[in-house]
Formats: structure tokens, C-alpha cells, sequence
């Protein structure tokens, strides 16, 4: 079965809240573990792209942080930042090898 990014991408986005509050210690890592317990081991596209996701919302977290403002929104996160994070953790060793290829071929 081929991997469908956007479904992928956007089933992601709705495993987090509609706003993060920058505020809060740890919010963006406690949701992340919180969802991460959720998850099957063998659930290798789920894993990845939850961590991509993370990693993503860290980039809107650094640039609310910059900008004065307290609270992003998850739904703020757009394809090409989660695409980004994906390829990132896809290239990192030969164990993604097989993810990297399919990755790189789904529309």
C-alpha cells in the first residue's frame, strides 16, 4: 500500500489540540509522549510522521517566541514544513530506507 502524504500529514495534525500555549513547560513535548504512548510499535509512517510534526511546530514555536506571542496553533503547520521534517528523519540512516524510497515517490 502506497503512502498518501496528505492523508498522513493531516491525520497527524489531528492528533493535537487547536492551540498550544507557549506558556505551559513542555506543552508541545507532553502532547507528543502523550500521543507517542498511543501509537503501535510497528507503526513506523504514524511514528515518523508524529515526530516530523513536532519538529515542525518547534519551528512555529521558535518564530511565535521571536515575534512576542504566547500560542500557535497547530493547524498553522503547513505541508511543506511537515514534508521538510520528513525527508530530514527519512534520510538520518539505512533503517528508513525502504520509507525514504516510498516517500519520495507518493504524490
Amino acid at each position: 500500500m502506497a503512502i498518501d502524504k496528505r492523508d498522513l500529514f493531516e491525520s497527524t495534525k489531528a492528533l493535537w489540540p487547536e492551540m498550544l500555549d507557549l506558556s505551559a513547560t513542555d506543552a508541545a513535548n507532553n502532547i507528543y509522549w502523550a500521543n507517542e504512548r498511543t501509537l503501535s510499535v510497528d507503526d513506523n509512517w504514524r511514528q515518523v510522521a508524529l515526530w516530523a510534526f513536532h519538529q515542525g511546530l518547534a519551528d512555529l514555536e521558535k518564530e511565535a517566541v521571536a515575534n512576542g506571542i504566547s500560542k500557535i496553533s497547530p493547524r498553522n503547520l503547513d505541508f511543506s514544513t511537515f514534508d521538510k521534517w520528513m525527508r530530514f528523519n527519512l534520510e538520518g540512516d539505512d533503517g528508513w530506507a525502504m520509507e525514504r524510497i516510498e516517500w519520495d515517490g507518493a504524490a
